[in-house]
């Protein structure tokens, strides 16, 4: 059966490298299309093609206009969209949604949101412009992905260091394993426990009992994923959760689905997400310390 979509990721330049995970090119050309999005990080992402409604609250959300951004969700997000449906994106780390944004990131979590009411209206006539000499054939995805990075550079703004710090060893505590253990994090910081309740709950969105149980369930889902899961990624998993049925709700809770390895279908385009460079960049902060 041929692909439905192309997801294609590219690095982002080395002077943006801390602040965006992966630049991402994508197309789908049905003219309906239903999945699922993880949100694990946030995105500023242009829409040269497609609208459609996010399905998370009691009235469906609209996903329409040039560019949109996400800071993430607590649970998988499911939405529709009239396709076809391309979209030109940067995954930010949360250094990078606070430095483009200049926002918390959990005043923003759970709903996709209209880039300019964020980062202002010179996005809207960025996006417009992109937007149009994409669908003229004027741009490859990749040149759109660099026209994008390059907007973004000039606008990133400092953060304190010691926040700075804070992110990089939460980012560092996430990867080191599948289960990382909560008062390793608070030893590490400079802060007293509630305060660096409170700052990892401004940067990532959500507390770090409630991140590190979602990390834990969207990594075994992106693992299990995996063509080929191997006996490092085995073991991990089980050491990970108390049990199979205990792993099964998690994922489902975070993910909204049972994985396909596991014998549930999982839909096509949230199979594709879950192996986001972003989710395998935390393999690059392991060690702690």
């Amino acid at each position: 059966m041929p692909s439905l979509f192309s997801l294609t990721y590219y690095d982002p330049p080395p002077e943006l490298a801390r602040h965006v995970l992966a630049l991402f090119h994508f197309e789908w050309d049905e003219p309906a299309i239903a999945d699922r999005h993880p949100g694990a990080l946030g995105q500023l992402v242009l829409f040269p093609y497609g609208s459609g409604h996010l399905h998370m609250g009691a009235e469906p959300a609209a996903i329409r206009g040039d560019a949109h951004m996400l800071a993430g969700f607590e649970t998988a997000a499911p939405f529709t969209m009239d396709g076809p449906w391309h979209a030109i994106g940067a995954s930010l780390s949360p250094l990078g949604w606070a430095a483009l944004t200049g926002e918390p990131a959990n005043t923003h979590f759970n709903r996709f949101i209209p880039a300019g009411s964020l980062i202002g209206p010179e996005i809207n006539d960025f996006a417009a412009d992109l937007n149009v000499r994409y669908r003229a054939g004027d741009l490859s995805g990749k040149q759109a992905c660099d026209l994008l990075a390059q907007w973004i550079a000039p606008r990133l703004t400092e953060q304190r260091a010691q926040h700075e710090r804070l992110i990089e060893y939460t980012f560092r505590w996430l990867g080191s394993s599948l289960n990382p253990d909560v008062d390793l994090l608070f030893a590490g910081l400079d802060y007293s426990r509630r305060q660096s309740e409170r700052l990892v709950t401004r940067y990532f969105g959500l507390a770090p009992v409630a991140l590190a149980r979602k990390y834990r369930a969207v990594r075994a889902a992106s693992l299990l994923a995996q063509p080929e899961l191997t006996d490092e990624g085995e073991a991990e998993i089980a050491s990970a959760f108390y049990d199979q049925p205990h792993m099964i709700r998690e994922i489902r809770r975070y993910c909204g689905y049972t994985p396909t390895r596991l014998g549930g279908p999982g839909e096509p385009l949230f199979q594709a997400m879950l192996r986001m460079k972003n989710l395998e960049r935390l393999k690059d902060f392991r060690r702690i310390g």
